[in-house]
């Protein structure tokens, strides 16, 4: 009976230890060396990774540094008769250069003995030589600063001179306070040949007043014919076109000055002092606005 247990156990264990067996697999053979060096193992590809643009910031334009002169007086200290002015800037050679001009301009064309060198302080000297010797009829002098800011310098000189008429001379000096240069009005404006239509069109319409009210000021006018046709020569009016007639190349850009609020041309007419008062105004105004289309590109006047 023993032996027909063992026989039926006997199999039912070698049936429960097959699946222990058949679970122990054999472990897989480590590579050698020369395996590792040649067969690295592969690393999974990285997706690339978007970086953010960094765009450099736009450098600010750097405004021009805008010059002005500190403008003092130079006079004798007692009268105060001649008086000059001068200018103190930083840049000394180009404060130099400019005093000389506005030294010339002051009393320079008064002086019958110009001082060599042109000092202020030598013209009004020698303006008050001229004056006690009784020399010429050069009276006084004084000035007006009539603009003083981008870079620019415009300046009036009046004169007065007494005889057998007052009289009252206007120069006027306009400086680079950059560089100290004594600018003309084609530095400027571009375009001159437009600037001068404009500017006789101007006249034109300025004497045609003139002579329409004229009349109404000085009544004498109507009656005294030989008077008002040589006022109207003077003029250079042309009664059957009704116009002033200029030559081409007139006027000229001889004198002018500038103003906070454009360019100023002067156009005398050269009555005498007698019938000084039967001219006309002798300024005339042009906006900057209005000179844009005109002007120097990158001049003084490009701001």
């Amino acid at each position: 009976m023993f032996e027909n247990s063992l026989r039926w156990l006997l199999p039912m264990l070698l049936l429960l230890a097959l699946p222990a067996v058949a679970q122990q697999q054999p472990a897989a053979p480590k590579p050698t060396p020369t395996q590792q060096r040649s067969t690295p193992p592969r690393k999974p590809a990285r997706r690339p990774v978007a970086r953010p643009k960094t765009t450099k910031p736009t450098p600010k334009p750097v405004a021009p540094k805008l010059e002005h002169a500190v403008v003092i007086s130079v006079s004798d200290t007692i009268k105060h008769r001649f008086v000059v002015p001068q200018v103190q800037m930083a840049n000394a050679a180009v404060a130099a250069r400019i005093n000389l001009g506005l030294t010339d301009a002051a009393l320079g064309e008064d002086l019958e003995d110009v001082p060599q060198p042109l000092t202020a302080q030598a013209a009004i000297d020698q303006a008050h030589v001229e004056f006690e010797a009784g020399k010429s009829g050069f009276t006084e002098s004084r000035y007006e600063v009539l603009y003083n800011d981008h870079n620019l310098l415009s300046v009036e000189c009046i004169s007065e001179y007494l005889g057998a008429y007052p009289s009252t001379v206007r120069r006027h000096a306009t400086f680079d306070l950059r560089t100290g240069r004594l600018l003309e009005v084609r530095d400027l404006v571009a375009d001159t040949a437009s600037l001068r239509q404009r500017w006789q069109e101007s006249i034109n319409r300025r004497v045609t007043e003139h002579l329409r009210t004229l009349p109404n000021e000085y009544p004498q006018l109507t009656t005294d014919s030989v008077m008002l046709a040589d006022v109207k020569q003077r003029l250079y009016w042309n009664d059957s076109l009704k116009a002033v007639e200029l030559l081409p190349e007139e006027p000229r850009f001889y004198d002018f000055a500038l103003t906070p609020f454009g360019l100023m041309l002067y156009y005398d007419f050269g009555f005498p002092h007698v019938i000084q008062a039967l001219q006309p105004e002798l300024n005339y105004q042009f906006l900057y606005a209005n000179l844009k289309p005109w002007l120097k590109p990158k001049g003084p006047l490009d701001f």
